[in-house]
């Protein structure tokens, strides 16, 4: 900050953003070629949404003959891509999205279902065979809009949509497969999940070869800047930077953009993260923290399901562990659990919106994500807070339920 403040980065750039653009593409094993940084995870959305439109008008208009635009969007049910209007149209989010309606009609969006084997698989499927469903229904929904599609939004592991749910194996492999054969841009939403969350860099990283899995914009935020400093970025193929070159350079921006402070701030995290080989110590504290959880909570009366990925993990709480059934929302489990955690254990959660959505929206869930350089000590730390909270709050609910 004492070298230089702010540069407006319409018609100037600086060392941070510069070597920050560098050190991602580097890192993404040839996926990436372009970078634009952005103040948060919406506007990242923002900015890969005007990216997917513009690409979709210069592909168009090079066409013989010239053709339509793309223009629909096919999301999932539910998720979750920020908070502003145009991230609110993609994200499949009752809960965020529905007062907001009339102002989200721009945007020709299409819903399909999101991977939650918890409550997915029938009976006697296997996860490969709901997979398989999953994909068909997805295949569906690009026959439905042949020809029309512009990209198709995910998170690869899911947020507080649905409490950190990851993509069933061969999931991610066999949607890009179906972007390729529709023409669509694969767009991933690593907003939450990117950036060493999960043990990954880049949480696709985990499911595949670049060739395989690696999208053709990803989004991420968060975690690139740890906090220090407000910054997001979106990441786009050679392919895409060409095509949106080739037309006239992205029409878009923001003018705290590519600001030197946040740029700066995730260069160091992220040359940190990297000397101290801290993904290594996400891998093997998250899947500490997934065993010591389960083991500490495998007679719990109302813990259904705990999942994740790395330090990455979602606690899945219902009325019947049998058949799933949702604790009423009066009973305010989650929410009284996150505050029970704090107020008797100092135990900071971050709360899960409801995941089922029946003529409502149902569900409670919390989520871990702790620190990179968490120890075994503060792991084992946290599991017997949240135990203690978990059994304190499900003695109460259990008296109510009774009662």
């Amino acid at each position: 900050m004492q070298r230089v403040s702010y540069v407006y980065s319409g018609h100037n750039t600086t060392a941070p953003a510069e070597e920050l653009a560098a050190f991602l593409i580097e890192e993404s094993q040839g996926a990436f070629a372009k970078v634009l940084f952005n103040g948060g995870g919406s506007e990242a959305t923002e900015t890969a949404l005007k990216i997917v439109r513009q690409y979709s008008l210069a592909k168009s208009s090079k066409s013989n003959p010239p053709g339509v635009p793309r223009e629909r969007i096919i999301s999932r049910f539910p998720s979750y891509h920020g908070n502003t209007l145009g991230a609110l149209a993609i994200s499949g989010n009752p809960f965020r999205r529905d007062i907001f309606t009339p102002y989200l009609s721009a945007v020709p969006v299409s819903f399909v279902s999101t991977c939650y084997p918890y409550r997915q698989l029938r009976e006697n499927e296997t996860e490969e065979k709901l997979c398989q469903r999953l994909l068909r229904e997805l295949d569906d929904e690009f026959k439905k809009y042949d020809g029309k599609v512009a990209a198709f939004w995910i998170e690869p592991v899911t947020g507080t949509s649905q409490a950190c749910t990851p993509p069933l194996k061969g999931y991610i492999a066999g949607v890009k497969k179906l972007c390729r054969k529709y023409g669509a841009l694969l767009v991933m939403d690593e907003i939450l999940c990117g950036m060493g969350r999960t043990g990954y860099l880049f949480s696709w990283m985990e499911d595949g070869t670049v060739e395989d899995v690696a999208p053709d914009l990803m989004t991420c935020a968060k975690a690139l800047g740890g906090g220090y400093g407000p910054i997001s970025a979106v990441l786009m193929t050679a392919e895409v930077a060409n095509v949106l070159n080739e037309s006239g350079g992205y029409n878009g921006g923001f003018t705290y953009q590519a600001h030197t402070l946040g740029c700066a701030a995730a260069l160091a995290v992220q040359k940190i993260m990297k000397r101290d080989q801290l993904l290594d110590n996400v891998r093997r504290m998250g899947d500490l923290l997934f065993r010591s959880l389960r083991q500490n909570l495998k007679y719990s009366p109302y813990v259904g399901d705990i999942r994740g990925r790395g330090l990455q993990v979602g606690v899945e709480f219902v009325k019947d562990k049998r058949t799933k059934e949702t604790l009423p929302p009066s009973i305010r489990f989650a929410k009284r659990l996150l505050e029970h955690a704090w107020n008797n254990e100092k135990l900071s959660m971050l709360l899960g919106m409801g995941t089922v959505h029946d003529g409502g929206v149902f569900g409670d869930t919390i989520l871990f994500l702790p620190p990179y350089i968490i120890t075994e000590t503060e792991v084992q730390e946290i599991t017997n807070r949240f135990c203690r909270s978990v059994e304190a709050v499900s003695a109460l609910v259990a008296k109510e339920l009774a009662g």
